[in-house]
């Protein structure tokens, strides 16, 4: 879900639409109004919210559940690849630990919450705009499906992400990627060659995607 970012909403005009693959996603007098193909699709995403909202996790909350659609929180501010951007234009050198150190921070709530040592789910979607920054603090959206796996799959998921957003490998991407890396090590206690490894897996995949569309 890509959420319209940093302008000043004037709440009486039409809903804003933001771009979602799967759902119709609505911004509506300050209120994100989901709408899933299924019921159930829309009962699986509230009640995972509704789990790590209880858990503390930064996400958003729920307002309600009507049928097939999920109204929630709005939550301001910038997601991962807009970050990203931003920071290639920047004319000081951002802070890119911070952001790594929101990051993981933020996947250590979710694991916590969710007890993936135990269970054995991870956060599966780790597309950098699922993660919102608000200046504060590092906010997880969109939980559709149940993932399971290891920690490292995600940190090597997500660092191939960063990595090759367009332009891929700047020098803010690979500062970010490294950093992640380095936290990812510290917090998890994680390998690193484990979690490059799962990095490199995630290219082969990206390759393979790119190779179906272009044969299409």
């Amino acid at each position: 879900m890509v959420m319209y970012r940093g302008a000043t909403l004037n709440y009486a005009y039409e809903p804003v639409r933001f771009k979602s693959k799967r759902n119709t996603v609505l911004l509506h007098d300050g209120v994100v109004e989901k709408h899933f193909s299924t019921i159930e699709a829309a009962a699986f995403e509230a009640g995972e919210l509704g789990r790590l909202k209880a858990e503390n996790v930064h996400v958003p909350e729920v307002y309600a559940l009507d049928g097939a659609v999920i109204k929630m929180q709005y939550i301001p501010g910038e997601t991962l690849p807009d970050l990203i951007a931003r920071f290639e234009n920047a004319s000081d050198l951002p802070d890119i630990q911070a952001v790594a150190d929101k990051i993981i921070g933020w996947l250590n709530e979710f694991y916590r919450a969710i007890d993936t040592d135990t269970t054995g789910e991870i956060r599966g979607d780790v597309n950098g705009r699922n993660f919102i920054f608000d200046g504060a603090c590092c906010w997880g959206v969109d939980f559709e499906e149940k993932s399971c796996g290891i920690k490292a799959q995600d940190i090597g998921r997500l660092i191939a992400f960063v990595l090759t957003y367009d332009p891929p490998e700047t020098s803010v991407k690979v500062m970010l990627a490294n950093k992640l890396l380095q936290k990812a090590v510290q917090v998890f206690q994680i390998e690193s060659e484990e979690i490059c490894r799962h990095r490199d897996l995630e290219f082969g995949a990206m390759a393979q995607r790119r190779k179906k569309t272009q044969d299409r």
